[in-house]
């Protein structure tokens, strides 16, 4: 390979010699800098440098159609200085081109990642699906910016979406880059593109708890139940708190009964946890031996499996009690109000109700203040006539 001192003209002259497919000519003045020549007329500039690992390697600069020999020797001189520093564009840009789609990414690797982890997969595959990959369609997941993931938060609002469906799509996209930067550690994937977006505020939570009215009402429409298990699984969430699928995926063996305690396999969290049985749910599972004939204890006599949607009675029973705005959720609202409202503490409740954060539990703090003001107010009430104040009323509980 030919050492000339490239000018200008030789640039724009320079040939291929006949029957080679190129040729490439090395400058003697700019260390590493060369022009390959091909036999079809084309021109470009190169460095030509050894990586760390002693390999010779080409490092295309421009087209000597797009820039001068003096701006060619100027773009060398700084690659080369990049290469001192540590940095190696060639490896670069295979580090780019090694980082996947969004698409791609999430169909190959981060489902499958969460259908073998979380319970509640399903949900994740659906906004996936539904919000997340149409939105960033083709992108690979370095070029997905903050100003990207704030358009998609503004999307959301837009469509008419739930404050809190908006910051489901944020929160899955967060802990999916957090996996890909920190677990992964997906080569070209430096920075979480949600870092600093803020979630939408949330008042839609709800919150329904059943009086004691209402729950006889709500227990004999169930006992009428064409689902013979139907009562047996309304009252056990009653009394245990527990979540609608820990209790129709419960299995005899997961029971101690001389100890008390219901072992869940996998909650809602991924871990197991205990549940320590009171004496209603003891009763309860005494009234209900036998009937399922399986493992299952609330199981379907009829196919000695567990339920998998009790949706169509439970609104038949909710529908006849006159309560249709009743979700067997807040079943479990309601066991946590009892609990608050006959002194028991948050941290109690907590661990009852299986939270793995406190704040989760902190929405049934308004009910231990209403608890206190009823017994502060049962004190004043002794005191008020000789301090010469009206009557005191006794309060009524408002979510008894």
């Amino acid at each position: 390979m030919p050492k000339i001192a490239l000018d200008q003209r030789a640039v724009s002259h320079a040939k291929c010699p006949e029957g080679k497919r190129k040729e490439t000519f090395f400058d003697r003045q700019t260390k590493g800098l060369c022009l390959e020549v091909r036999a079809s007329g084309g021109r470009t500039f190169y460095l030509r440098y050894t990586n760390d690992r002693g390999r010779t390697r080409y490092l295309k600069l421009a087209d000597a159609r797009d820039v001068t020999l003096a701006q060619a020797r100027k773009l060398c001189d700084r690659k080369r200085s990049e290469l001192a520093m540590g940095v190696d564009p060639l490896e670069e840009k295979a580090t780019k081109r090694a980082v996947p789609t969004f698409e791609a990414f999430v169909r190959d690797s981060h489902l499958p990642y969460v259908r073998a982890r979380k319970r509640s997969w399903k949900t994740d595959v659906a906004i996936f699906r539904t919000h997340l990959i149409p939105f960033f369609g083709k992108q690979h997941l370095d070029e997905i910016t903050t100003e990207d993931v704030m358009r998609l938060q503004q999307k959301g609002i837009e469509d008419g979406a739930a404050p809190g469906s908006v910051n489901r799509r944020i929160i899955m996209l967060r802990a999916m880059f957090n996996l890909v930067i920190h677990e992964w550690k997906l080569p070209g994937v430096s920075e979480n593109p949600t870092a600093g977006i803020r979630l939408l505020p949330e008042n839609n939570a709800k919150e329904r708890y059943v009086t004691p009215d209402e729950l006889r009402r709500l227990l004999d429409a169930c006992m009428a139940s064409s689902n013979p298990m139907l009562y047996h699984i309304v009252a056990f969430l009653l009394v245990t708190g527990a979540r609608r699928n820990e209790v129709l995926h419960a299995k005899w063996h997961d029971f101690d009964l001389q100890r008390g305690d219901w072992r869940i396999p996998r909650s809602k969290s991924g871990q197991a946890r205990h549940v320590p049985l009171n004496d209603g749910a003891l009763r309860l599972l005494e009234q209900v031996r036998g009937k399922s004939g399986s493992e299952y204890v609330f199981g379907n006599p009829e196919t000695g499996s567990y339920y998998r949607n009790i949706f169509s009675t439970w609104e038949t029973a909710r529908t006849r009690a006159g309560l249709p705005d009743v979700r067997l959720h807040d079943l479990r609202h309601t066991f946590a109000s009892l609990l608050v409202n006959s002194g028991r503490n948050l941290y109690e409740v907590q661990k009852l109700l299986g939270h793995t954060q406190v704040k989760t539990t902190q929405r049934y703090a308004h009910l231990a203040r209403e608890t206190l003001v009823e017994a502060s107010n049962a004190g004043t009430k002794a005191v008020a006539p000789a301090l010469g104040l009206a009557p005191v009323h006794d309060i009524e509980p408002s979510h008894r």
